[in-house]
């Protein structure tokens, strides 16, 4: 997912993606789409403040710096403000297996 969702160009650097593996134990699917929308709305972010820091109160359309590349600290700042929800609806899938999954004793 995180490959897919955070493509990475050619001349850009690579994210771990390993490690983000491991740092997200515990998120669904959806946690990881959030977290990677968290983490791609970073450099957007950069780029606004930059434009709120000019005096200028316009700049023309040549003047605007490009966004940049996600970078391993975004992901680390999206890491801080997402949590995983999967563990909210752990008692409803044990209920459900107590309920109707297998009983088989070892």
């Amino acid at each position: 997912m995180f490959e897919e969702l955070l493509p990475s160009q050619p001349d850009e650097e690579k994210l771990p993606c390993d490690l983000l593996v491991e740092r997200t134990e515990g998120f669904s699917g959806s946690d990881i789409r959030l977290l990677c929308k968290e983490a791609a709305m970073q450099p957007l972010r950069r780029l606004m403040t930059l434009l709120e820091d000019r005096e200028e109160a316009v700049v023309s359309e040549d003047e605007l710096p490009k966004v940049g590349p996600i970078k391993p600290a975004d992901i680390e700042t999206a890491l801080k403000n997402t949590r995983p929800s999967a563990h909210l609806h752990a008692h409803c899938y044990e209920k459900f297996n107590a309920d109707y999954g297998s009983q088989i004793l070892q």
